[in-house]
Parts: C-alpha cells; structure tokens; sequence
C-alpha cells in the first residue's frame, strides 16, 4: 500500500455515492485514530490544527457533504484531501466513524446520488475565494467563512450567470435583504459602518468589522446614525484578471 501520509495533498478524485451506507465504524475509528486524531482530537474535540468535530457547524453537514469534505478537503483551510490516500469504503467507514463521535449511529443517509466536483475551474476558483480574493471573510458557504455578507449555497438558482456577475461587479446596486447598512458617528466625530439589526427608538446593534459580534449603539450616546446605500463589499472582483474572474464564476455556479 502507498505511503498514505505522503499523499494528503494529491490531487481530488470524484466520487460516485448513492443511496444509504453502512459504514465499517470500527475499521473507520481505527484509520481515524490513526490519520485524523492529530488534528481534530480523539473524541473530536479540536486540536490547533483542526476544527471540533462536534460543534454545531460539523453536525449541522449531511452526510453527503461530510464525505466530501473528507475526499476534497477544504481549500484555504489545513484539512487536507484524502481522495486519494484512501479508497471509497475507507472514506465512509471515517464518515461513519465521525457521526459515532457526535452521538449518532454511524449509519450513513448519502441519498441520491452525487458526484464530487473535481473541475480545475472550480477547484481554482474556491482557492481564491479563500486566498486572494478573501471572499470567506464575510461570506459563508458548505457551513464555514464570515457572516458580514450572505450566504453562498445555492446562489446559482437565484442568479443567472449575468446577474452574478452584476453583484460581484457592482455590489452597491443591489443589496440583499438583512445585509443593508448603517453608519453610526460617534461623539468622538468616528464612523462605524456595518450590517444592522434590533433597531429601535432607542438603540441597534451593529455587527462588528471581523462579524464576531453585535454591538449595541444607543442612539442618545452618538451624534447620528444614518442609511448607507453603499455596500460593504469591496471591489475585489473588478482586481482580478479575466482567467481568475472565470475561475470565480464557476465556483459559485457549483455551490
């Protein structure tokens, strides 16, 4: 058998799945603890290097993009690719093995068939999004990224190749519901911009700059506080080249 180590970052194989998988929750502890423990703990709890295994985030994946992420790996993040260090029944018994460790019974729901995008286009586009181009700051898709801007998954069916491309061009033009912003002045003559919610008479919260948190703003404690009809999303798409333009645009359409 090949040097399974030496071979995390290989290039992403597509996977064919269908209908319900019991999954071999013994032998997936075993290559588990083996390849898996180092970063994510051995009861899943997180390590420095890999994310809890049993937060609400990774529970809230089906199973289907459970297997994904194990045979893709995460672009921009340390979660390597493991398509092609382990064969198709390993990856589910891992799977299974995980669900186990966030108290289910290991049985896996894979529904219909799916296939694992393995399109360079794709694959180079979510590097940006992830790398360059920072769109994962604010933006959130297959559960992980920012929550300044919405979400990402599925926004092909809602937009057509040309609107898309009109918002990552133009933000401004159209914002989404519940990401309008505000500007706040504070005494000290300071601007806070931001994504807004609870507005009262008295007061609203302002999400912080890294979207970790509300701040509450009372309006009787500040100079002013105004609509924005600028967006807080950069120009970054209007940066990048033609190719890498291209690259983005078919990420997108994949989610």
């Amino acid at each position: 058998m090949f040097n399974r180590v030496a071979c995390i970052y290989t290039a992403v194989f597509s996977v064919l799945i269908s209908a319900t998988a019991i999954a071999g929750v013994g032998e997936g502890q075993d290559l588990y603890n083996a390849y898996c423990q180092i970063c994510h703990g051995g009861e899943g709890e997180g390590q420095a290097m890999g994310k809890p295994l049993t937060d609400s985030g990774a529970e809230r994946l089906s199973d289907t993009e459970l297997v994904a992420v194990i045979t893709e790996g995460r672009s921009g993040t340390g979660m390597a690719a493991w398509g092609s260090s382990f064969d198709e029944k390993e990856i589910l018994d891992i799977a299974g093995y995980v669900r186990t460790l966030q108290g289910g019974s290991g049985v896996l729901d894979l529904g219909d068939a799916v296939q694992v995008s393995n399109d360079p286009a794709v694959l180079a586009g979510e590097q940006l999004f992830n790398g360059v181009a920072s769109c994962a700051t604010c933006h959130t898709y297959r559960d992980q990224g920012g929550s300044i801007g919405p979400v990402l998954d599925g926004i092909s069916s809602h937009l057509n190749d040309a609107l898309l491309e009109q918002a990552l061009l133009n933000p401004s033009q159209t914002i989404a519901a519940g990401f309008e912003v505000k500007e706040v002045e504070l005494t000290d003559g300071k601007i806070i911009r931001g994504r807004f919610r609870n507005e009262s008479e008295l007061a609203l919260q302002i999400l912080s700059e890294d979207g970790k948190r509300w701040v509450t703003y009372f309006k009787a404690r500040v100079n002013g506080i105004s609509d924005s009809e600028e967006s807080l999303m950069p120009d970054v798409y209007a940066t990048l080249s033609a190719e890498q333009q291209q690259q983005i645009m078919a990420f997108l359409k994949s989610l």
